[in-house]
């Protein structure tokens, strides 16, 4: 979806680009969306989608079959601008999720491992101030968090460590 956030008039091939995250997220629909944190090398990885997509690709016509093939391996290659903005699209997203996680659960800071692991690692200047944002809100929630759990636990006359704070 963000790729339509790609200018009409941009270098950057928007179409490419939305049929490239199709194919990486339709390779993650057989496999899982396996995270750093999921004990699985960057290598089976990498096999577990290869294969994927090749089953995928087999259901179709030899021309749709090349089509997705071509841009799957563009993807993994890393090597063209569109390939390297879906990339920072789904780690963007990967971030973002684990921030609403966060806040769903009234656990700040509890899937840090995830900033931790893509920070420095986005290479579009559009993403990189969409990351600056939700670093600036997550930041905010965490400090607005705090206070309101302490806030709460002095008001009562009784100092509590909650669970939340120590980790």
């Amino acid at each position: 979806m963000m790729s339509f956030l790609i200018p009409e008039d941009s270098k950057i091939d928007r179409t490419k680009c939305m049929k490239m995250a199709l194919i990486h997220d339709l390779a993650e629909s057989i496999v899982g969306d396996i995270s750093p944190f999921c004990g699985v090398s960057k290598q089976e990885k990498r096999q577990r989608e290869h294969k994927a997509i090749i089953e995928i690709s087999s259901l179709l016509n030899k021309t749709s079959s090349e089509e997705v093939m071509t841009l799957f391996d563009e993807y993994e290659s890393q090597e063209s601008q569109e390939a390297q903005l879906v990339k920072d699209y789904d780690l963007f997203d990967m971030i973002l999720q684990a921030f609403e996680y966060e806040k769903r659960d009234e656990t700040p800071n509890r899937h840090d491992e995830f900033f931790v692991n893509t920070k420095g690692k986005f290479r579009n200047e559009f993403v990189k101030k969409l990351v600056e944002e939700l670093y600036q809100q997550r930041s905010e929630y965490c400090q607005n968090f705090t206070s309101n759990v302490k806030e709460k636990n002095t008001s009562t006359g009784w100092l509590i460590m909650d669970e939340r704070e120590s980790t």
